[in-house]
């Protein structure tokens, strides 16, 4: 069967990799996209998308909190291979994301108004 949301939506992405493992469902704000295709151009290999838009029941799920950007497709949590999770943060702040959250194995990414940073 084909997968409901194989449908791409940019240079360097596909819709399904925004969707909500829960129930397959698609939230994706523009200026999101914007921004992870110029951070694409900056990182110059594959990002790859951890977490995209959860659903109410999948944010409870990994433990999310309730007004988190994820509920709205506004932040994905992001890796790619050949950086450092810090170095992809720097380049994000350069691609113009104002909120970032750097871990241990991903980076957080969002387009919140305020510029925000933590480690977690």
């Amino acid at each position: 069967m084909e997968e409901i949301n194989n449908i791409q939506i940019a240079r360097y992405f596909n819709m399904q990799e925004f969707e909500c493992p829960c129930c397959h469902c698609v939230m994706i704000h523009p200026k999101l996209l914007k921004l992870l295709i110029k951070l694409r151009r900056l990182v110059m290999e594959p990002i790859y998308i951890n977490s995209g838009y959860r659903c109410k029941k999948e944010n409870k799920k990994v433990g999310g909190v309730k007004s988190s950007y994820h509920r709205f497709g506004m932040a994905v949590d992001i890796t790619v291979k050949q950086k450092s999770m810090h170095d992809l943060a720097i380049m994000a702040e350069s691609a113009g994301f104002l909120g970032i959250g750097l871990y241990d194995t991903f980076c957080h990414v969002d387009v919140r108004d305020h510029r925000e940073h933590w480690e977690g």
